[in-house]
């Protein structure tokens, strides 16, 4: 959908007519005279209509089968791709409700340049996932430099560190004493067993370690944990945060110019034209039951039912799809997939005629009413800066809280938070209004599983549980965040079970 030229100069005029405290950013400018041409802004999301219906139970007819088959593969997300690839010599099928493979790791772009809709980077952090991605051939580049972070007016480069001795601490624009409980907070959550005692920090709240220590420590992580794990600190595992903390920032992170949309589209390019045809994008599963030894899987597809048979599933999608989608699901197991939480997302992308920003990868906004961070869409290729006089891509992410999930449902009230995301950075950074081109936003409903108090330890061991011959896999299944590789290993041990079958 568009938003008129008229309202897009308007709130354009009006961000940049508003005095900023903030300054310009590295690259940008000051405010020239007179408000740009600015074309219409887009809107898009991912495809909900049938999933819906499902869930309200208003698709009840199921034909019956029309082929048999060794495997389905429910989802064409990473999880997905990696169970589909791992599949290559069997008779099977994959079935993605959207147009296009990927699921959140989705890229599109903007006159040539890739950008992001949802998922952002990922580290290979053990033998096993080095060993996937050469096995893929598929090598992101490393990321440089760590975040920069904003607090009252001030932007720190290379803010945050787990080293409590690290120098940005003491460039906070606050007194020594804040700077000093920064450190302190680092050097004495350093002391928890995070592995002795991982069930009962799984089960507390990281809102609970900040008590004693300045307001301003406890803000930053309520920026960071929702674009990352799904919830502020008063909702999210004081495992979850500690390991946030402690291990983010020295991990060696990996991405494309693009985001990890890019690996989804590298590795769907990499299928043989004939595995690609057993790849049906634009086909909702809404029925997954058990016959005897095998199972049904019944999908829409261009407003038709069509159900076929296969010796195995495997489910990749998120739970709490998958609980409406799959019968017979035993009583623990549903609840448990029911009780898991994910926050409603909302991506814009802010395309720009020249460089506005260059200073860190992840930018946080400690304070921002409507987003929590952003990142140039190229920074893996131009970290060094390279000419400041070509276009750019600012992804700005803007997850929302639960009760705010309704609102994605109207695409006038989408459309308005895009346009008050986008009027806040202006006024941080009036320069920027002369050099946008287009506003371009992406919603999805249930995007990030929240990684909530007990979700890893307590819910995670139910969920992922065997249905043979249904396997579960995807990235809420296991590991402590919602993450790439965790979705394509676990897609691929789900898959080995189900190949057992075949």
């Amino acid at each position: 959908m568009d938003i008129s030229r008229r309202s897009f100069i308007k709130w354009v005029i009006a961000g940049a007519a508003t005095a900023s405290p903030f300054g310009c950013a590295p690259g940008g400018e000051g405010r020239k005279t007179g408000a740009p041409s600015v074309p219409a802004a887009r809107l898009g999301s991912e495809e909900k209509k049938v999933c819906h219906d499902v869930r309200d139970g208003l698709l009840k007819s199921l034909p019956p089968p029309s082929r048999n088959l060794d495997v389905v593969v429910v989802g064409g997300g990473t999880s997905g791709l990696a169970a589909a690839e791992r599949c290559f010599g069997s008779d099977y099928l994959m079935l993605e409700k959207d147009d296009h493979v990927g699921g959140n790791c989705w890229t599109e772009s903007w006159e040539g340049l890739d950008y992001c809709t949802g998922s952002a980077w990922l580290a290979l952090e053990n033998d096993e996932v080095k060993a996937l991605f050469k096995r893929w051939k598929i090598d992101p580049p490393i990321i440089k430099g760590n975040d920069s972070a904003h607090f009252d007016g001030k932007w720190i480069k290379d803010f945050w560190n787990s080293d409590p001795d690290y120098p940005s601490y003491g460039q906070l624009p606050y007194s020594k004493t804040v700077q000093d409980d920064f450190r302190r907070f680092i050097r004495e959550t350093k002391k928890l067993d995070r592995v002795k005692d991982a069930a009962k920090l799984d089960a507390m709240a990281f809102s609970d370690l900040f008590q004693g220590y300045d307001p301003h420590i406890q803000a930053y992580w309520d920026t960071f944990g929702p674009s990352n794990w799904g919830s502020a600190t008063k909702d999210t595992s004081a495992l979850i945060g500690l390991n946030g903390v402690h291990e983010w920032a020295p991990c060696e992170r990996r991405t494309f110019a693009g985001g990890l949309g890019m690996i989804t589209r590298q590795l769907y390019a990499g299928f043989p034209e004939d595995q690609k045809k057993r790849c049906v994008t634009g086909a909702t599963v809404i029925s997954v039951r058990r016959e005897g030894k095998r199972v049904l899987v019944t999908f829409m597809k261009d407003g038709r039912p069509e159900t076929v048979s296969a010796k195995a599933a495997v489910i990749a999608i998120p739970k709490y799809m998958a609980r409406h989608v799959v019968a017979d699901i035993p009583e623990d197991q549903a609840k448990a997939m029911k009780a898991m939480r994910y926050a409603p997302y909302l991506v814009h992308n802010l395309c720009f005629d020249k460089v506005v920003w260059n200073l860190n990868y992840d930018n946080w906004a400690v304070g921002a009413r409507h987003f929590t961070d952003f990142i140039p869409a190229d920074w893996v290729t131009h970290a060094d800066g390279g000419d400041l006089n070509r276009k750019q891509v600012i992804t700005v992410y803007a997850p929302k809280i639960e009760a705010a999930r309704p609102d994605l449902l109207d695409d006038e009230e989408v459309l308005e938070e895009s346009h008050a995301t986008a009027n806040e950075l202006i006024e941080m950074f009036p320069g920027w209004a002369d050099h946008l081109r287009e506003v371009r936003t992406y919603r999805r409903g249930h995007a990030m599983p929240m990684s909530a108090p007990g979700s890893l330890s307590r819910l995670q061991p139910v969920t992922q549980r065997d249905m043979a011959p249904i396997y579960f896999s995807h990235s809420d299944n296991c590991g402590p965040v919602s993450d790439m590789y965790e979705a394509a290993l676990g897609a691929i041990k789900a898959t080995a079970k189900a190949l057992q079958h075949v």
